[in-house]
């Protein structure tokens, strides 16, 4: 549903009865704060949050309480939290689909069905967040698809916004949500309706959904589940949330099970916790054993490891100036994030160098020296496929930055 269009009125309107218009540049103030609020609340850092959104949010919230001053708004939300919550559930990022990358999905199916050949008892899943329900749905298809009868395993999917869980299980899908499915008549799972197509009531009465923060350590059951999927998360949260709900997700996590993350979630900051599981590209994690007596390492100068590279480290691109603090931080991170990336790469870290150009390129899509180191990384798991449109990206960019293009 799109927002309305309402709603700051100028003295002038007000006067002469004319309709509203809302100007997002006369909030900027404004905007900073709810966006600081709104994220510390998830433990997300604000610069990864949607500006376009916020403001968005901030018109939908405004012509919804009838204030017609960003400033008087930002009085009410300070002073009710059930408005903080209805505002931070607009700037949620639910993006998602069935069965995003194939690639987890390949693996997810051949871990499970060794674990179903060695135990007897059901296996506990859980998805967190599970946004508005594809991930857990294509969980459950997948593994009916496979020949596992739904009474040989449980899922339970959580999410922080309640709106994402009403449409998870009113699970009826348009859109981006099935652009990996050609033909969702042939998927085996769903039923068309009127305004789309549904998941199968089966699934649908199998995927328990519950409202949860995963900040909150005592959301989740110690060793309560064999497979966590937790995917594109910890990517956006600072860097103390990061650590709380790894440290939740991993009293969560069976001895033997397996943690899912995003292509962008893992850092060196997990090592303690977890260890990667071959084939990487699949971001699945094990528990480290003894892993509260874990020490990582501080990483040694290695001449011999040293990567001879012609990228430079961007010191000679200051970061533009700007009046703006929350575009400010952005920029800043963008520029710490590159750096990192990059030397990281210089001391033969590629697949730490490869996370930090990922989370650099969430920031900013088109953020062209990212996309160059990206190119330089050589991963044997990578697949032609993947690395020609790597460089196909990179020409387009390449071509368009040597245009002037601001793309």
């Amino acid at each position: 549903m799109s927002p309305p269009k309402s709603t700051v009125i100028s003295t002038e309107a007000q006067r002469s009865g004319e309709t509203p218009v809302f100007a997002p540049a006369h909030a900027s103030g404004e905007l900073d704060e709810l966006a600081t609020t709104a994220a510390a609340t998830a433990g997300m850092q604000p610069s990864m949050l949607d500006r376009r959104n916020l403001r968005q949010t901030l018109k939908h919230r405004m012509a919804a309480t009838k204030l017609h001053d960003p400033a008087t708004y930002l009085t009410l939300y300070r002073d009710s939290p059930e408005e903080q919550s209805t505002f931070l559930e607009g700037i949620l990022n639910g993006e998602t689909s069935f069965f995003r990358d194939a690639t987890v999905f390949t693996e997810l199916s051949r871990w499970c069905l060794v674990w179903f050949e060695k135990n007897q008892r059901p296996m506990r899943i859980l998805s967190a967040p599970c946004s508005t329900g594809e991930e857990p749905y294509s969980i459950a298809a997948l593994l009916e698809q496979s020949g596992i009868p739904l009474d040989r395993f449980t899922l339970e999917a959580l999410d922080l916004s309640s709106h994402a869980l009403d449409r998870a299980r009113a699970a009826t899908y348009t859109g981006l949500s099935l652009r990996n499915l050609p033909q969702p008549e042939q998927s085996g799972f769903l039923d068309r309706v009127p305004h789309g197509w549904r998941v199968k009531k089966h699934l649908r009465n199998h995927v328990q959904f519950r409202q949860a923060n995963l900040l909150d350590p005592n959301t989740l059951a110690p060793q309560s589940y064999d497979l966590i999927c937790s995917r594109n998360l910890l990517i956006y949260q600072t860097a103390e949330a990061r650590l709380q709900i790894a440290e939740t997700l991993a009293s969560a996590l069976a001895p033997s099970g397996r943690l899912i993350l995003g292509a962008a979630d893992w850092g060196r900051d997990l090592d303690k916790l977890f260890r990667l599981e071959e084939p990487v590209n699949s971001f699945a994690l094990r528990l480290r054993e003894r892993r509260a007596k874990v020490r990582v390492p501080t990483p040694k100068p290695q001449q011999s490891n040293t990567v001879t590279t012609d990228l430079e480290l961007p010191t000679q691109n200051p970061i533009p100036k700007t009046q703006n603090p929350f575009l400010s931080e952005q920029l800043a991170d963008i520029a710490d994030l590159h750096r990192d990336a990059y030397e990281a790469y210089c001391r033969g870290e590629e697949r730490e160098a490869e996370r930090l150009c990922r989370q650099t390129l969430y920031l900013e899509t088109d953020h062209l020296p990212s996309l160059e180191l990206l190119a330089k990384i050589h991963r044997p798991h990578a697949s032609p496929r993947m690395k020609l449109a790597l460089h196909a990206r990179l020409k387009r960019h390449r071509t368009a930055a040597a245009k002037g293009d601001p793309r």
